[in-house]
């Protein structure tokens, strides 16, 4: 029994001086496009790229994901994904991934009443036609430092609500690698923005559909009501989940297969150049002695 007090009482110390320290404690800056210095703003096929290139990147995990809506205007709606750190444990990252559309795709059509700029915050947000635009699908790091992201966020999108949390048990936790592939199958699937269709509302859905199916066992919140709704009123969207979650696992399936090549391929050049240096070394070895 005392030793069970003990246990108790060392692992509340250290949860105690985890949290009074965490503040001073340095945010790593050796997983480009997820712990930055500062914002970062990447397309999501960028992202992808950035991740392939740095092996600390693509491991670090998603732990949550943040469903939000903005309480004004246009009511749009985006995803904050929590990545921590592969080796530094202590270190969280909160990247911010939204569709919208590109603007310049509206440029001819300003006047004509077929869209409209909407003032969001500090920045402007054009509320696109009926008709179908080309998608800009994108992801950026936050500053990282507390109080700073709320600011930032409120900064860029204006008043905004959590609407629900989904956390991923720490078993089966989806690394930046994966998250980055389904967001390249998303926007091949739907290259473009629909108002009707292919929205802020069915990309955030989307995501937040496919991973909960595709990585069981997370746990789901819900904070508030209004989810894919506008004004109080459901907006429709597409029904794309199981399609997207077939694409991820075949695409998944193509990354695993060419990333093994990669390394049989790495593995035969040093066996290769291993077996170059015993040759020379001995050619050496008999020149020496003869």
């Amino acid at each position: 029994m005392a030793f069970k007090s003990k246990t108790v009482k060392r692992f509340s110390i250290r949860g105690f001086l985890a949290a009074i320290l965490h503040p001073f404690m340095t945010s790593p800056t050796d997983a480009p496009g997820v712990f930055n210095l500062g914002d970062n703003y990447s397309d999501v096929g960028d992202w992808h790229t950035l991740l392939l290139n740095n092996e600390l990147s693509s491991q670090c995990e998603l732990e949550r994901i943040v469903c939000c809506k903005c309480t004004t205007s246009v009511e749009h709606e985006f995803l904050l994904l929590h990545f921590r750190h592969p080796t530094q444990h202590h270190a969280v990252a909160i990247l911010v991934l939204d569709r919208t559309f590109r603007p310049d795709s509206t440029e001819n059509n300003n006047g004509n009443g077929s869209s409209r700029s909407v003032g969001i915050g500090q920045s402007t947000i054009l509320s696109p036609s009926v008709s179908a635009t080309p998608a800009h699908d994108s992801i950026f790091t936050t500053p990282n430092h507390g109080s700073a992201i709320k600011s930032y966020l409120t900064k860029r999108y204006g008043e905004h609500k959590h609407l629900g949390n989904l956390d991923f048990s720490a078993s089966a936790r989806p690394s930046a690698m994966q998250v980055s592939v389904l967001l390249c199958v998303l926007r091949k699937h739907s290259p473009t923005y629909h108002l009707w269709q292919y929205q802020c509302y069915w990309y955030a859905y989307t995501v937040w559909e496919a991973l909960k199916r595709l990585f069981p066992g997370c746990r789901e919140t819900t904070l508030s009501e209004g989810r894919s709704r506008f004004c109080g009123q459901e907006i429709r969207k597409a029904e794309s989940v199981e399609t997207v979650c077939e694409l991820y696992r075949a695409e998944w399936a193509r990354f695993e297969n060419a990333a093994e090549e990669r390394r049989r391929a790495k593995e035969e050049e040093v066996r290769r150049v291993s077996l170059l240096f015993w040759d020379w070394l001995g050619c050496l070895l008999i020149c020496f002695y003869s």
